[in-house]
């Protein structure tokens, strides 16, 4: 499995949040592991104290490797919706085989919006929120429960409801969002960016 953690100016982002998804994921796949503890890894590591950088951290019932790079958020202007029935991503697994495939079908888009039984679920590297002109929404069922999903959700900054793939014309603006994307800086385009 696999954690990205923002690291800004040697603080870590989110942490409580990704804590809490290492532990659900190692419980579900391993029982009861001995503990994970992503603040103990971190208090290891000589964070640089300027810059932004991801961590990744790829684990199993033990650290299995860890890198630190600098991050540059990516430029996206379009988005394909393509259809994502045969697989599963519930937890952050280093085999992105599946969205992989999704992705060799965005042409010249900069990247998707994946669709499965007819509902809007995530792109391929963040979670999505759309804006009805009042209100940000959430797929109610994402692919992923990213972090910084989760932090907006009890913020209550974004809500979340099931949200069809015929429903995008309800909404003027997509937002993505992933644990790298503080949501004040994180991409947003017009709902007319997204290719069907």
């Amino acid at each position: 499995m696999l954690e990205s953690i923002r690291i800004k100016n040697g603080h870590a982002d989110l942490l409580p949040y990704h804590q809490r998804r290492v532990d659900r994921s190692r419980r579900a796949l391993f029982g009861k592991p001995p503990a994970l503890k992503l603040d103990k890894i971190l208090s290891e590591i000589d964070l640089p104290l300027s810059g932004l950088y991801k961590l990744r951290i790829e684990y199993g019932t033990e650290v299995l490797k860890q890198e630190l790079v600098p991050y540059t958020a990516r430029t996206i202007n379009s988005l394909k919706l393509v259809e994502a029935e045969n697989f599963a991503y519930g937890k952050k697994f280093t085999d992105r085989s599946g969205i992989r495939k999704c992705l060799e079908k965005k042409g010249h888009c900069d990247d998707i919006l994946m669709v499965q039984k007819g509902h809007l679920t995530d792109a391929s590297y963040a979670n999505i929120a759309l804006f009805d002109g009042q209100h940000w929404y959430t797929p109610a069922w994402p692919m992923l429960r990213g972090t910084r999903r989760e932090q907006l959700l009890e913020l209550g900054v974004i809500r979340p409801i099931v949200i069809r793939a015929r429903d995008l014309d309800s909404f003027g603006k997509l937002r993505l969002m992933n644990a790298m994307l503080p949501w004040e800086e994180a991409p947003t385009l017009d709902c007319s960016a997204i290719i069907r």
